[in-house]
C-alpha cells in the first residue's frame, strides 16, 4: 500500500487543525509500512491506540473550532467525527484480538476517510466560518 502525502489541497488554512491533520497522515503512514512488514506486532498496536487517542484530541479541538466561531453544522459534523472514531476503535480492537489480515483493508478505509473528510467536510466548514 502507498503511503499518503498531505498535499497543498488539504490545507484549511487553520494552522492548528492543518497541524493536526498532518500529524494523523504521518500517523496512517506509519501503519502503512507497519502492514509492509516493517514493524512487530506490538508496534502496530501502540500506533492504532495512540491514533485513538489522537483522533479524539484532534475532533475535541475541531469541534471547539467549530462551536466557538458559531459552525450552524456543528452537531452534524460531530457525528462524522464521532462515526470515524468508533472505526478506529473497532479496527483497534480487531488488531488487538488477533485479526491482523484485515489491517490492509481498514488501513484504506481510514486512509480515504480521513481525506476524503479533509478535503470536503473540514474544507467547507472552515470556508463556511471564514467567509462570515
Amino acid at each position: 500500500m502507498k503511503t499518503l502525502e498531505f498535499v497543498d489541497g488539504l490545507n484549511t488554512g487553520v494552522r492548528n487543525i492543518d497541524d493536526q491533520h498532518r500529524s494523523l497522515v504521518d500517523m496512517i503512514n506509519i501503519l502503512i509500512k507497519a502492514q509492509d512488514g516493517e514493524s512487530c506486532p506490538e508496534t502496530v498496536s501502540f500506533i492504532l491506540a495512540e491514533m485513538g487517542k489522537y483522533v479524539y484530541l484532534h475532533f475535541r479541538d475541531e469541534e471547539q473550532f467549530m462551536y466557538d466561531h458559531g459552525f450552524a453544522g456543528l452537531e452534524e459534523h460531530r457525528k462524522v467525527h464521532f462515526s470515524f472514531s468508533e472505526k478506529v476503535d473497532e479496527f483497534t480492537k480487531l488488531y488487538d484480538s488477533g485479526q491482523t489480515d484485515l489491517l490492509i483493508e481498514n488501513l484504506n478505509f481510514l486512509s480515504n476517510w480521513l481525506l476524503d473528510h479533509i478535503q470536503g467536510d473540514d474544507q467547507d466548514m472552515v470556508r463556511s466560518i471564514l467567509d462570515n
